[in-house]
């Protein structure tokens, strides 16, 4: 099964620093994004790049990199964590987790 681009939304913002296409992203400040760090809230994911704007995921099916290995399915509150990975959260917003690849260090999300 895969849920990748069901119910997508996309939207278009500016860049702080450098944003590279797959990156999970996190607000800057008005209307601009940067790469999330380690614990920041994720708001979505790039998908495209146009100079110092990035069109990011904000809703939809999406295939993220996962390093925590106690993440199951359901809804759960997720952050960001090093590189350029998920893992559970104790605040922000909750996401559907639909099924979790631990061998492959995978999560299909429904944003």
């Amino acid at each position: 099964m895969n849920y990748n681009q069901i119910g997508e939304v996309t939207a278009t913002f500016q860049t702080s620093g450098t944003v590279n296409v797959g990156d999970l992203v996190a607000m800057a400040e008005n209307s601009t994004v940067e790469t999330a760090a380690a614990n920041d809230e994720v708001i979505g994911v790039c998908v495209s790049k146009n100079g110092s704007y990035v069109g990011v995921q904000l809703k939809g099916g999406t295939t993220l990199a996962c390093s925590d290995s106690t993440l199951t399915v359901g809804y759960h509150q997720l952050k960001a964590a090093s590189g350029n990975s998920i893992a559970l959260a104790t605040e922000g917003a909750y996401h559907l987790v639909v099924s979790v690849d631990t061998g492959a260090k995978t999560a299909m999300v429904i944003l």
